[in-house]
């Protein structure tokens, strides 16, 4: 088994007043642990559009390792609002491209060399991304050394 460390689940852009930021718990929690030294990877689904260019364009740019194949849904998106008092308003997009992440032969190998990995429960709000999650979970390695961290995301 490798050391390496994975964020699972959504990779989305936060439309804010102010313009879009790339986002997402488990993309943000692999980022950090890169820069803590460790290899850390993201694992997401992008669509085969132009924010899904934008997304990959934006990890090379931090130099952020991530496994997030092309599927036929759009990027994932959160339409942020603010009221008069600056109180945050989101509106997740739903039947994206982070709700569809397939289990693939090269996801299953990434499990097996995986001490550590973050998921969260948005990324279980659909059939597949929660059936992925699932099936990555189960081939991670069983040492008592490996860390299984869940983000309720209440």
């Amino acid at each position: 088994m490798k050391d390496i460390i994975v964020g699972l689940g959504e990779a989305l852009w936060d439309v804010l007043p102010d313009g879009k930021k790339l986002g997402g718990a488990p993309a943000n929690f692999a980022y950090h642990a890169g820069q803590f030294g460790f290899d850390s990877v993201a694992v997401s689904a992008v669509g085969d559009d132009r924010l899904g260019d934008e997304t990959l364009a934006a990890l090379d740019d931090k130099g952020l390792k991530y496994m997030m194949p092309r599927v036929p849904y759009p990027t994932g998106t959160v339409q942020v609002t603010l009221d008069d008092d600056g109180i945050p308003t989101y509106d997740i997009r739903e039947n994206v491209a982070w709700d569809n992440i397939p289990f693939t032969p090269e996801l299953e190998a990434l499990a097996r060399d995986c001490r550590a990995v973050c998921w969260g429960s948005l990324a279980q709000r659909n059939v597949v991304s929660r059936e992925t999650i699932g099936k990555f979970l189960d081939a991670m390695p069983s040492d008592k050394g490996v860390l299984k961290i869940f983000d309720i995301n209440l």
